[in-house]
């Protein structure tokens, strides 16, 4: 009810509030910057992972390597929409 009366993100709770506190451990332990910390628990809430998760998602630093993967898609692909294989392997991927 709150949130409909004021749908303004500023009400809303901070991903980090939304962390168990073990997580949280992880977020002040693991990274330098608030700006990583809040990046990381953003993507830990979008995913809804584990703490045991969320480590391994920073030692591997999975904000930093993102969309910077290699792919033959747009030269291997004869579709004339040539993202339409990206997305769906995308889409296989979270499903999984």
């Amino acid at each position: 009810m709150f949130a409909e009366a004021w749908p303004d993100k500023q009400f809303v709770q901070q991903p980090v509030g939304q962390l168990p506190w073990g997580h949280n451990l992880v977020l002040l332990t693991k990274l330098k910057t608030a700006e990583e910390r809040q990046a990381y628990a953003q993507k830990a809430l979008e995913n809804g992972g584990s703490r045991n998760m969320l480590m391994m998602q920073i030692e591997t630093r999975l904000l930093e390597r993102q969309g910077t993967a290699v792919t033959n898609f747009s030269n291997a692909c004869q579709n004339p929409n040539p993202t339409l294989p990206a997305s769906c392997l995308k889409i296989t991927l979270m499903c999984c």
